[in-house]
Order: C-alpha cells, then structure tokens, then sequence
C-alpha cells in the first residue's frame, strides 16, 4: 500500500518550477549571496570575529605591560 502525500504539502511539480524559477533568477553582480539571511549572519559573524580580536589584543596589551 503506497504512502499518500499529506494534501497540505505542495506537489512534486511546484516544488520542481519553484527550484528551476530560483535557479534561473538571477543575482546582483558581484554578489556572493543568492540569500539574505546568509548575508545577515556571514555579516554577524565577521562583526563578532573582528570585535574578539580587537578586544583580546587590547587585554593581551595591558596584562603584557
């Protein structure tokens, strides 16, 4: 007895045109992101990693001299 789709989910054939659509759009040039959320977070990421080092270096020049 096969498995049924639950009706709530999309079709095999929309989520086929939804991904052939996002692969055919096109992003700004230059951009290395084709997702916001992953721009926001890689942006977090660099912010926290360069805050870290700042922070560090000006604890590791007090406590040296």
């Amino acid at each position: 007895m096969p498995i049924k789709r639950p009706s709530f989910l999309p079709s095999r054939e929309a989520l086929e045109q939804q991904a052939l659509d996002r692969s055919t759009s096109k992003t700004r040039p230059g951009s290395q992101f084709d997702h916001p959320t992953a721009k926001y977070l890689f942006i977090v990421a660099f912010a926290v990693t360069v805050a870290a080092h700042v922070v560090g270096g000006v604890l590791f020049a007090l406590i040296k001299f």
